[in-house]
Formats: structure tokens, sequence, C-alpha cells
């Protein structure tokens, strides 16, 4: 009986020793069409998606679909576009156009105002104070109309850009410490300080100051108004950076002055100059 069921199986022929032969027992049929239907799948997949290594490459697929990306993107921030529509189209305006032309606009200077008064509080404040007001004896007001350099929004962005180096020269070994009075006395008078009552005075430090020893003249002006492509000040409006006390207008004349506004081309973008020269001319109130 166990020969005739050993017949009746089917075999590939395949036998060892005479005895032990290879049965040809045929897969399951639901297991043939799982196999047939992934090799349909990994067709599919091949074409649809990235599938296959090719040197430094690989094959992009139909879909050209990409986990990696689709990663980044998710997990990336929104730019600022998408984050502050307002600002970026503010951003693009002023980026073409000059700050005397953003002064002219009001929506543009509600924005220069906002953003420079961040802008300002970052980088100037420290040296300028949050106002603008300056420090006496150290940086200049700028919320005044009195500008060293000129106060146009060229010559602002100008400062802002390529900063500036300030230099009153001593005259301790030039004049005696009765001429430097004298001198004193006289800019005292122009600006119409109490103290510099002295006619006397007055008239020799007039005549000191157009002098070719002191020469004050070459720098401050004939009439002693100033020179703001030199950065001289005017001596006849009774705006002090340095005080005009006595005592202090004497020791500016003996020991001179020297000031340095750092250069910030290096450090802001030209859109972030130029909102800070628009907002710091409204601060001075122009020109």
């Amino acid at each position: 009986m166990a020969s005739n069921e050993k017949q009746q199986v089917q075999t590939t022929g395949h036998t060892w020793d005479g005895d032990l032969a290879e049965y040809n027992n045929p897969l399951p049929q639901w297991w043939v069409w799982v196999f047939y239907a992934t090799v349909v799948f990994a067709v599919v997949y091949w074409v649809l998606y990235p599938a296959w290594p090719m040197g430094g490459s690989y094959t992009q697929g139909v879909l050209d679909y990409s986990k990696r990306a689709k990663l980044q993107e998710s997990t990336s921030e929104p730019t600022l576009q998408e984050q502050y529509p307002e600002r970026y189209e503010a951003l693009n305006k002023i980026a073409e156009m000059s700050p005397a032309a953003i002064a002219q606009d009001e929506d543009l200077m509600s924005f220069v105002n906002s953003s420079g008064k961040v802008l300002f509080g970052d980088n100037c404040s420290a040296c300028h104070g949050a106002g603008g007001e300056g420090v006496v004896g150290h940086y200049p007001n700028l919320a005044d109309n009195d500008w060293l350099y000129g106060g146009t929004h060229s010559d602002i962005r100008q400062t802002l850009i390529n900063g500036r180096n300030g230099y009153m020269p001593a005259h301790e070994d030039k004049l005696s410490d009765e001429d430097i009075e004298a001198v004193a006395t006289y800019v005292g008078d122009l600006a119409g300080e109490e103290w510099a009552q002295d006619s006397q005075k007055v008239e020799q430090g007039e005549e000191i100051f157009h002098g070719d020893q002191a020469a004050c003249y070459a720098c401050h002006g004939e009439d002693a108004e100033g020179n703001q492509t030199l950065g001289a000040p005017n001596l006849t409006d009774a705006i002090w950076l340095y005080g005009g006390e006595k005592e202090t207008v004497i020791e500016t004349i003996a020991q001179g002055r020297e000031g340095e506004m750092p250069a910030w081309k290096d450090r802001l973008s030209e859109s972030e100059i130029k909102i800070l020269t628009a907002y710091v001319h409204a601060l001075g109130g122009g020109e």
C-alpha cells in the first residue's frame, strides 16, 4: 500500500540513494497570487517613486516624492513673507527707495518709526540714549536741529555707513593761558553765555581766533558758524557737545577733543541703514 501511494506522488525526478525522491508539491494558489501581486507592486513603486541608485544619483520616479524634502518642509520655520506679509512688503519698498522718498510716504514712515525705534535701541541708544538725546561731554544730541556733519538724509546715511572721526587740535602748546582764556571768552560771547562779559578779553580773543597762530577760523569759519564738511561745530548757537561752562570751553581749546562714530556698513543691511536714516532724521526735526 505504501508503495502505491509513493508512485502516485509527483516528483521532480531527482532521487538520492535510490529511495530518497524530491517531491514536486505545488505552492498554494493564494501564495502564488500574493507573490504576483508583490511583483506588480514593486514595478509600480519603481515607476512612481525614487527607487534605484544610479552612481551619485537615483531614479526620481514619476511623482518625484522625497521624504527628506517633506520632513524639511514640515520642520522649517515660516518665511518672513509667510509670517509677516506687511513687513515683507514694506521692506521690499524700502529697498527700492531713497531715505528722502521714504520720509514722504506716511505708511512707510509709520513702519520706520516702529522698526527704527527697535534698530536704534539695539545699535545706537547705548551712546546716544533711548530718545537720541545724547550725553553731554561724550555723544551728540540727535533730537535737536544741530548737526555736526549735516542733517540731510544723504548726510545722515553717509554718517551711518562710513562713520565719522572728529578732531579738535590742542592749543596749549601754541597759546598762553591768558590767550586761551581770551579765545574762550570770545567764543562764549558769540554764544551769548553770561560768563563771557569781559569786553577786553572778547576783543583780544577775536583777534587770536582770526589770527594765524591759532587759526580757529580755518575750521569754524570766519563767522564761527562751523563747517559741516569737517564736522566743526557752530560756535554761535549755544549748543555744546562738551559743555558751555567757561572751564569746559577753556579745556576744549587747551587740550583739544577727539571723538569717533563707528561705521555700520558691515553690521547693518542697506535697508536697515535706510530705516535708521529716516528715523534719525525725524528725531532731529530734519535739517
